[in-house]
């Protein structure tokens, strides 16, 4: 549990808070990377910590509120999408000229879309927040649906990939190209961005009454959401075993699981039956959704799952358990209404950003980077550093690991004062592929407040931080929520 008293919680006061929705502006796909664009990535990092301090304290959720009666849910979504897309087209064609002296900038994209998933988790808790999606709605949802058929192919050994002994680890450290280091994060960004995905579908399952038709009409029908997520109980991509343990993916990291704990739910199993008991049982998705025979089949796939070690950690399945089992020996509900008066409607968003200029947007990008000059990178470092400082990330961060083998760690580098080791042998062994980024930190001008360097080292801890993933919210009790941060960063000395 993490107690902080009011002063060290807050990052943003109400109104400060208030004042960066009202600032939340659409950007174009052309945008990003740009000052303004960073602008906003720094209001939406400030936004998401407190949005997570005001669930984790049980207070008043100013932020989400905000969002809400400014109308910027729509805003978000469209920011998500637009993310994506870049991180699709636009990053395949840059990051092999940007990802060494350019690595945080293409990190803080790629991770943009973290910290959008973020904010969404968070508001679309209550009904109000997914009504006030509108029209948009359709885009999420088809969003959703493409980060579980992400899900549904992602192979969880490929995540961290595993090393049977300290010294392959250090062989492939020293092989490994900048390039090679931007793809190990974006996989593991997307793959928590797919976890983050199927938080989202379940609180929209759960608001079916307050959807427009024709978005529940496409999740259930033309995407049909419920057989892209049965298969993932079968083979559960947050589930994999190394040398001979088995690992869940838990709070954006993967953590070993005892044989006592094998059969306790994760937060992400939690969320993944909750999803499948809204879509299965909820009055409205019951009405739309147009049963068939191997529709049929898959569904009562789930019945091999249903024990009392399952009902008992969540009651709330047991009439799904009977659903299903019923199913057997009777004809599915009747979907008479599924198609009845439903106009199409189509996510026209994602349409339109797919004909971009794709070759001329990441030209433009490249040059702005490549013209960049050292004054205009360092201001921009110092201005993360600064706000990572002002964060408190030291709050939510665990005892330093060595970065290179993963054990305990109390020597850092001496310059940058980010990469923890255990020995100056891990130390050596990583200096290839920390050396560029260790530079550009070094590179930084010091703050009158900062003599010491410690920004440096503060904006290289945020980074390090934004690496875990995406912070999953859960139900520990009715009307109770809480948040967990995700896998954390070395303590900052």
């Amino acid at each position: 549990t993490l107690e902080m008293d009011d002063a060290r919680a807050s990052v943003l006061m109400q109104p400060e808070a208030e004042r960066m929705v009202e600032d939340i502006r659409l950007l174009t796909i052309e945008e990003i990377g740009t000052a303004a664009w960073t602008k906003q990535h720094q209001s939406l990092e400030k936004l998401n910590m407190q949005a997570q301090i005001c669930v984790m304290n049980q207070a008043d959720e100013f932020v989400v509120e905000a969002l809400i009666d400014h109308e910027k849910v729509p805003i978000l979504i469209h920011d998500l999408l637009v993310t994506e897309a870049w991180k699709e087209k636009v990053l395949p064609l840059v990051q092999e000229e940007l990802a060494g002296a350019h690595y945080v900038k293409l990190y803080l994209i790629m991770y943009h879309e973290s910290i959008v998933l973020g904010l969404l988790e968070k508001a679309f808790f209550t009904a109000t927040a997914v009504a006030a999606g509108g029209d948009l709605l359709v885009e999420l949802a088809d969003y959703c649906y493409r980060r579980t058929v992400f899900l549904n192919n992602v192979d969880p050994q490929k995540i961290e990939p595993e090393h049977s002994n300290r010294e392959e680890l250090k062989e492939e450290l020293l092989k490994q190209t900048d390039v090679d280091r931007v793809e190990e994060q974006k996989i593991k960004i997307d793959f928590g961005a797919g976890i983050a995905a199927l938080t989202l579908l379940r609180f929209l399952a759960e608001n079916a009454q307050s959807m427009p038709v024709s978005v529940l009409s496409r999740m259930l029908n033309e995407q049909d959401v419920l057989q892209t997520v049965i298969p993932l109980m079968d083979q559960p991509p947050w589930k994999r075993t190394r040398k001979g343990k088995t690992e869940k993916y838990n709070d954006g990291k993967w953590t070993e699981v005892g044989p006592d704990d094998y059969h306790r739910l994760t937060k992400t199993e939690a969320q993944v039956w909750l999803l499948i008991n809204s879509l299965l049982l909820d009055s409205e998705c019951r009405r739309r959704y147009e049963w068939t025979e191997q529709r049929k089949q898959t569904v009562m796939r789930l019945s091999k799952f249903f024990n009392e070690l399952l009902i008992d950690q969540l009651p709330v399945l047991q009439d799904l358990r009977r659903m299903v089992e019923t199913l057997a020996f009777q004809t599915p509900p009747n979907t008479t209404d599924a198609r009845s008066v439903v106009i199409e409607q189509l996510p026209e968003i994602r349409s339109r950003l797919l004909k971009s200029d794709w070759q001329g947007i990441a030209k433009v990008f490249r040059d702005r980077q490549m013209k960049q000059t050292p004054q205009e990178l360092q201001a921009e470092m110092s201005d993360l550093a600064s706000m990572y400082d002002m964060l408190n990330i030291e709050e939510f961060m665990e005892d330093p690991k060595c970065s290179v083998c993963g054990l305990p760690a109390e020597k850092r580098c001496s310059k940058c004062k980010m990469e923890w080791y255990c020995s100056r042998k891990c130390q050596v062994s990583a200096w290839k592929g920390h050396k560029s980024l260790c530079e550009t930190l070094c590179a930084l001008p010091a703050r009158p407040d900062d003599a010491g360097g410690a920004g440096a080292a503060t904006m290289a801890s945020g980074v390090t931080q934004m690496t875990s993933g995406i912070t999953q919210i859960t139900n520990d009790a009715p009307g109770v929520k809480s948040i967990l941060p995700s896998s954390r960063a070395p303590k900052i000395q």
